[in-house]
């Protein structure tokens, strides 16, 4: 495939890295110089650059920002992809035999469409912001490009399913990104389902019971995530069963007691190492690890056991770099020759909690067929325990299962007979989805050595991937975000590590997942059989690694950034937050002087409601926008606009009509791609019942 990147934007740049490591050729042309950047500057050999562009840059042929836009435009037809982002909307160019993909902050239609964006406006509009926060309450940024890069990762994958559309129409398709709804999507689904199915309580790790956290060791920080009944006998028997744990067995007294549990976890972490602390809750049963820094993930045993950081030289100079977040174990032809549409993709799914369910909602929502196979003596968390919808319990009302399983069918498997029952469904399949392990695998006598070899492509997802030392650990999104870096990174105004709320490791890994599968689907490949070994914390490491590559470097090498954006956090007189994001192209007299803007930005906001304010800076030219929660997203008048909950009927039907998170893109001129209800359980079972009663 020929890919051709237009413009600076970050998520463009993502976009085109993730397909040129799945074996793209691209070509990259920068229009302008490039903006000022936050993050690590390097100093190479042609002047300083920041670490994020050549970290997305390395593998691509860079066009000056000389090339005439005009000579490009009638090359289009030489490439199969045309990602363009400038950082704002702007008339799809004419897209002749290729897939143009337009990437903005708000997308090409609706009230919005019209305004900037940048990495902090994307973080507060797209809901990620309001899941960060210091321990005052404030508003935390995610480091450096989190919300692009997610961005990114969307956007490759619509780029795919655009790419499956021109194959099966053979006409030119306009694909229309936006970067508000990527970053929903992947940074605050569980919150926005919370919202849309009226589930009580906290909405995503907000649900997790203590000990819940960061805690301090005596070399740095574990994250520990004892959330099930099993888990904290586990911690407990960890703690060689403390006697002031005595009852505390049940959910609800752990909730009303959180703040001693805390305590007293804390107390006991503070004496150990984190990397022992973490291997000894493990061997309990309990997913806990430890808060890596950059420096960390270098030396990381998991990481370098999976060869998973590599030796480069960018610019000139000597740097680490983060390969792609899988591995690839090559397998035999298949039978037949596959053709190159995702409507001719079977893929069966063994999967749970978020990570591996959403990947076959995204690929069933992009046309393929997937079926997903469930045992009804171990089924789903979130079938099981919820949160359901009005909270009222029920295998078809789990909000967070609704929104990760649409668009695909449920097929039963008796537990009696559970290995003939998945060796008939992976029969027919051309892909397996699975995320629920090997010893689960071993149990149903499922081989993916055997799959590959046969010609199918098997995508696994994990914590830490299958292989190295972690390669059993137990673990949530937090814990994968501890190791991978991205918790130890966001950072309060005082240097505290700041409540990470958001579980953006699952979707986003999904979104990886499902950008490989489509690759090999609708690439050379896709005769010939695979095992891809995804690791979750491989995918979070990469949304920082600009920090991780400047780690690498020596002292000499990274020098100060001079003039990186303003970006702040500043509250306004109805308690609500207003982020602001400055660059000397913005308003040159406020980005001047850091303190000046600062106290600027300060008497204006604190005066004035979020909107308010919002709307007085932009008569200013300056990016200021109000931090949406989820509450705020599902009422967006721009996402309503949109269509980006797109109703659909409940297979419950108490329910009846109810509303899903909709595909971060569609086809210019079509809409929001549309989706299937999430499936009843077994519903191909009733189905092949219905058709034999029929007969």
């Amino acid at each position: 495939m020929r890919v051709l990147e237009i413009g600076d934007g970050i998520a463009g740049s993502t976009a085109a890295a993730l397909l040129a490591s799945l074996g793209a050729e691209v070509t990259k042309a920068s229009h302008h110089d490039t903006p000022s950047r936050v993050g690590p500057i390097i100093k190479t050999e042609t002047g300083p650059v920041a670490a994020v562009d050549l970290t997305l840059d390395r593998s691509k042929r860079i066009l000056g920002p000389s090339t005439d836009a005009s000579a490009l435009a009638s090359d289009y037809d030489i490439y199969d992809i045309v990602i363009v982002d400038r950082g704002t909307a702007l008339t799809p160019p004419e897209a002749h035999d290729a897939v143009v993909v337009v990437v903005s902050p708000f997308g090409l239609d609706g009230p919005r469409c019209a305004e900037s964006g940048g990495e902090l406006v994307a973080q507060a509009t797209g809901g990620m912001l309001a899941t960060i926060e210091g321990s005052d309450g404030t508003p935390v940024p995610a480091p450096g490009y989190v919300a692009s890069k997610a961005a990114g990762a969307v956007t490759a994958l619509a780029a795919l399913h655009g790419l499956d559309q021109r194959n099966s129409t053979k006409a030119s398709v306009l694909v229309d990104v936006s970067v508000q709804e990527a970053v929903a999507f992947t940074a605050a689904l569980p919150e926005c389902a919370h919202v849309l199915y009226s589930c009580p309580g906290r909405a995503g790790s907000g649900r997790y019971l203590a000990p819940s956290g960061l805690f301090e060791c005596r070399d740095g920080m574990v994250r520990i995530t004892a959330v099930e009944n099993h888990q904290w006998k586990g911690l407990l028997g960890a703690l060689n069963h403390p006697a002031w744990a005595a009852g505390l067995d049940e959910r609800s007294a752990r909730i009303d007691h959180a703040d001693l549990i805390n305590q007293h976890v804390a107390a006991w972490a503070a004496t150990q190492a984190k990397e022992g602390c973490a291997a000894l809750l493990q061997a309990h049963g309990v997913p806990s690890t430890p808060v890596n820094t950059p420096e960390e993930i270098l030396t990381s045993p998991q990481f370098a056991a999976r060869a998973a950081v590599s030796a480069a030289r960018l610019g000139g100079v000597p740097l680490s770099v983060l390969e792609a977040p899988w591995l690839t174990q090559l397998g035999g032809p298949g039978v037949g020759d596959r053709a190159s549409r995702l409507s001719d993709v079977r893929i069966v799914e063994l999967t749970h909690v978020l990570a591996g369910p959403i990947v076959g909602a995204l690929l069933g929502a992009m046309g393929a067929p997937v079926v997903r196979l469930e045992d009804p003596d171990r089924l789903d968390i979130y079938r099981r325990t919820g949160p359901f919808a009005h909270g009222k319990p029920g295998i078809e009302r789990g909000a967070y299962f609704s929104v990760s399983n649409h668009s695909k069918q449920s097929r039963l498997i008796e537990p009696s007979r559970a290995t003939q029952d998945v060796a008939a469904a992976l029969k027919d399949a051309d892909v397996l989805i699975e995320n629920v392990g090997t010893s689960r695998l071993t149990r149903l006598d499922v081989n993916p050595v055997a799959l590959a070899d046969s010609g199918k492509l098997v995508m696994r997802v994990s914590g830490f991937g299958s292989t190295g030392p972690m390669a059993g650990y137990r673990v949530y999104a937090n814990n994968v975000q501890a190791y991978g870096g991205l918790a130890g990174l966001t950072l309060s105004a005082d240097g505290t590590p700041a409540k990470l709320g958001t579980v953006i490791a699952d979707p986003l890994s999904s979104v990886v997942a499902a950008t490989v599968i489509a690759a090999w689907a609708l690439g050379p490949g896709r005769n010939t059989g695979a095992i891809i070994d995804l690791s979750m914390a491989e995918v979070v490491a990469s949304t920082v690694a600009e920090f991780v590559s400047a780690a690498s470097a020596t002292e000499q090498s990274v020098v100060d950034n001079a003039t990186p954006p303003h970006r702040g956090i500043y509250r306004a007189v109805d308690g609500r937050w207003v982020a602001v994001e400055l660059s000397g192209s913005d308003d040159r007299t406020h980005a001047a002087d850091h303190a000046a803007t600062q106290s600027y930005l300060t008497s204006v906001i604190a005066t004035m409601s979020a909107r308010e304010a919002s709307a007085r800076l932009a008569t200013e030219g300056i990016r200021a926008v109000p931090v949406l929660r989820a509450e705020d997203l599902v009422a967006d008048p721009h996402l309503a606009a949109r269509g980006f909950f797109p109703e659909i009927a409940h297979p419950d039907p108490e329910i009846g009509t109810a509303r899903l998170v909709g595909l971060p893109w569609r086809f210019v001129g079509r809409g929001p791609v549309p989706l299937a209800p999430p499936p009843a359980l077994g519903s191909t079972n009733l189905h092949q019942e219905r058709m034999t009663s029929a007969r």
